[in-house]
């Protein structure tokens, strides 16, 4: 790996992770979900400083090529978030319910009301 690819990799991570925080600070984001973020920012920090990291891991996990660990992890982090969305959307999903459910109560109180006073 050259060199600028390497200082743009470690300028590359610090940006993100300072970015993320940012998020996190102005409340843009939840700090669960920054958690991510950051990982990729170690991951990228890490490829950086340590140019055979990837190299290193595959043959760890027994990979031959460099290319199949690549698409092995991003299919292992869209799994995960995909996971983590369809958590959030039934979540949001309960809770759109719950308003709804108290809109009508309202709405039935509120005509309720003005029945009381003709």
């Amino acid at each position: 790996m050259s060199l600028p690819l390497m200082f743009a990799l470690i300028i590359f991570a610090a940006v993100l992770t300072v970015l993320v925080s940012i998020l996190v600070a102005k409340g843009k984001i939840p700090i669960k979900y920054s958690l991510l973020w950051y990982a990729f920012a170690i991951l990228i920090l890490l490829t950086g400083l340590i140019p055979d990291f990837f190299g290193m891991l595959g043959r760890l996990i027994g990979f031959n090529i460099m290319s199949d660990l690549v698409v092995g992890l991003i299919l292992v982090v869209l799994i995960f978030l995909n996971i983590a969305l369809t958590v959030m959307i039934a979540s949001q999903r309960r809770r759109i319910n719950l308003v709804s459910q108290e809109v009508a109560l309202l709405k039935k109180e509120i005509e309720d009301a003005k029945r009381k006073k003709q």
